[in-house]
């Protein structure tokens, strides 16, 4: 595991992303990981079959305002996997129109956007591996509950996906507020940009701005840390999908598979305890990330059955 450590407090440009970076807090706590892209003479093919696939489905497409308009930016983008949240009843897979579901299912089959998700699901059980178990035990008392939730990838254990498909991607400052808060997301770049004239990736709480090459994998806990991403030269094109868990999932397993209004109805006792809870369980959350010195032990602990 050949890595760097950076913790800083001005703004810095990381230039290269070929080796490992942690993202350290004070308490040298690794928090988020510029995982950068596999040591692989193929990859670059992988990458450009992506691109194809990505540019073959927004054709199969049709976006409507809420895909072209949002939060992160001004350019089209699809949700596919299940989620919880924004008026669910309960955890659902995400509904879209029949044509967007099947060319979605058929770009979630593509043997590269298959490989680059299953990259950013080993880098977070490398360098999260107490997060990633806790919350592969999660999903599987949930998908154990509710039998027709979907993952999109065999490799992958992230539940939801957004394809953000361009041709210029360029998210403006954000947080993605429905997303778990320890859980990271995974976020990958695809196009044709020169990675040296654009297309950086810009974290403002880490004060760090990174070039960000095609192909490339950063995660980070998307929904506390701002991030976005500078624009490219004219005629090129940014992409990228990213891989999450709403944080909507989290509370209905731990609140017994049920919204908090039966909770506070059903179980008053129980409802009143987990609230009594809260500061304590975020820093159960916050020990599950792995310190620098402990990180290689943690990665090395056998998943539970």
């Amino acid at each position: 595991m050949c890595v760097r450590c950076i913790c800083v407090d001005v703004f810095c440009v990381l230039t290269r992303l070929r080796t490992p970076y942690i993202l350290a807090d004070a308490q040298e706590r690794a928090v988020a990981v510029l995982a950068g892209r596999p040591v692989d003479a193929s990859w670059d093919a992988v990458v450009r079959e992506a691109n194809q696939a990505m540019e073959a489905t927004a054709k199969k497409c049709c976006f409507q305002e809420q895909h072209l308009n949002h939060r992160r930016g001004f350019f089209p983008a699809l949700a596919t996997g299940f989620s919880y949240g924004g008026g669910q009843k309960m955890p659902g897979n995400f509904c879209n129109t029949p044509p967007n579901a099947a060319a979605l299912d058929e770009l979630c089959q593509s043997r590269a956007i298959k490989c680059i998700a299953g990259f950013g699901c080993t880098a977070y059980s490398l360098y999260a591996p107490k997060v990633h178990r806790s919350t592969c035990a999660l999903l599987k008392k949930l998908c154990k509950e509710h039998p027709t939730l979907r993952f999109n990838f065999p490799n992958s254990m992230f539940p939801a996906a957004t394809f953000n498909f361009g041709p210029d991607a360029v998210c403006i400052e954000h947080v993605d507020c429905m997303n778990d808060t320890c859980n990271w997301c995974h976020i990958a770049a695809l196009g044709d940009f020169d990675a040296n004239h654009g297309g950086h990736f810009v974290l403002f709480d880490f004060k760090l701005v990174v070039r960000f090459p095609p192909g490339s994998s950063i995660l980070i806990p998307s929904s506390i840390v701002r991030h976005a991403n500078t624009s490219i030269r004219p005629g090129k094109s940014w992409m990228s999908m990213t891989q999450y868990c709403a944080g909507g999932l989290v509370r209905w397993v731990e609140m017994g598979f049920r919204t908090l209004d039966n909770f506070c109805s059903q179980d008053p006792k129980g409802y009143k305890a987990y609230h009594s809870r809260l500061k304590s369980r975020v820093m159960e959350r916050i020990s599950l990330f792995s310190t620098l010195e402990s990180l290689r032990s943690d990665a090395a602990a056998p998943m539970p059955s």
